[in-house]
């Protein structure tokens, strides 16, 4: 008896970590994190290290915050928050422009789409410009950006963006187009201390920092 009461002990306690009891659907949690992990790829003698989302199958699906905010949105203020109501962006057909980085001679062609009210920029191209490291990794469509004070990662089909390790709202979800991810304008230039102005006569997105 003293036995059978030991293992029936024993069992409780593999379902229990620090008073916490695991339950099997644990995983489905709506709060999903994501973890780093090592993805071999067959054209490649080394291995790689990725970002992953705990459940692969929602991507495309829109997150809810509980606490989220609505609040009305400019295309180019990262509120960090749920918007409710966008402003009208100065151009609604896609086209390409220039973005240059103001007080430096740094500047880029780019394919700018408007969608959702917001402008989508492809994110590691105007990342480097903006003086980040940007990798993109091809497999889970995860884009990871660094610089010296800040990381931002954004995934296709998702309306968040780990934000220094938090998980934020961004104002529309994040898509995969002609082999680049594209995201919103305000999420990667106030994500890395800048904000962009859309000066008509020249065409031209400039970023000016927001940090000095």
């Amino acid at each position: 008896m003293k036995k059978l009461s030991l293992v029936i002990v024993l069992i409780a306690a593999s379902f229990t970590t620090n008073g916490i009891v695991v339950h099997a659907d644990d995983h489905k949690h709506e709060d999903k994190k994501y973890e780093k992990y090592k993805d071999y790829d067959d054209n490649d003698d080394d291995y790689e290290y990725e970002y992953k989302y705990d459940d692969d199958e929602n991507e495309g699906e829109t997150y809810y915050f509980q606490d989220a905010v609505s609040e009305k949105g400019t295309w180019n203020i990262w509120t960090r928050t749920v918007t409710a109501d966008k402003e009208i962006v100065p151009f609604t057909n896609s086209q390409n422009v220039t973005f240059k980085l103001d007080g430096t001679n740094k500047e880029l062609n780019v394919f700018v789409i408007p969608k959702d009210g917001e402008f989508f920029v492809p994110g590691k191209a105007i990342a480097q410009v903006l003086g980040a490291k940007a990798t993109f990794y091809q497999a889970s469509k995860i884009l990871d950006i660094q610089d010296q004070t800040n990381e931002l990662i954004f995934r296709a089909g998702t309306n968040v963006a780990y934000d220094n390790n938090v998980k934020t709202p961004i104002p529309a979800q994040a898509f995969y187009v002609n082999e680049e991810l594209y995201v919103p304008i305000s999420t990667i230039t106030n994500g890395l201390g800048y904000i962009a102005e859309w000066q008509e006569s020249t065409q031209t997105f400039i970023g000016h920092s927001i940090t000095k």
